[in-house]
């Protein structure tokens, strides 16, 4: 039972440096960088291919991509 909760720790553990890690990565990006990668990303659900497209329509008519916050 040990070796079991081991392994799940290290799972734990390895979703949070991803996460972490695309934290960090975002942050980096500016708003209209980070909103050309939503909206150019191809997703395979249609579902987050929808949100996307959403959250790129929303940027534009909130003038992020013009830069202005």
């Amino acid at each position: 039972m040990s070796e079991i909760k081991k392994q799940q720790e290290t799972a734990v553990e390895q979703m949070r440096r991803v996460r972490d890690q695309l934290n960090r990565e975002i942050e980096a990006v500016s708003g209209p960088d980070l909103l050309d990668r939503v909206h150019g990303h191809g997703y395979a659900s249609p579902l987050l291919q929808r949100l996307a497209s959403k959250a790129a329509s929303k940027g534009v008519a909130s003038g992020a991509v013009s830069g202005s916050r």
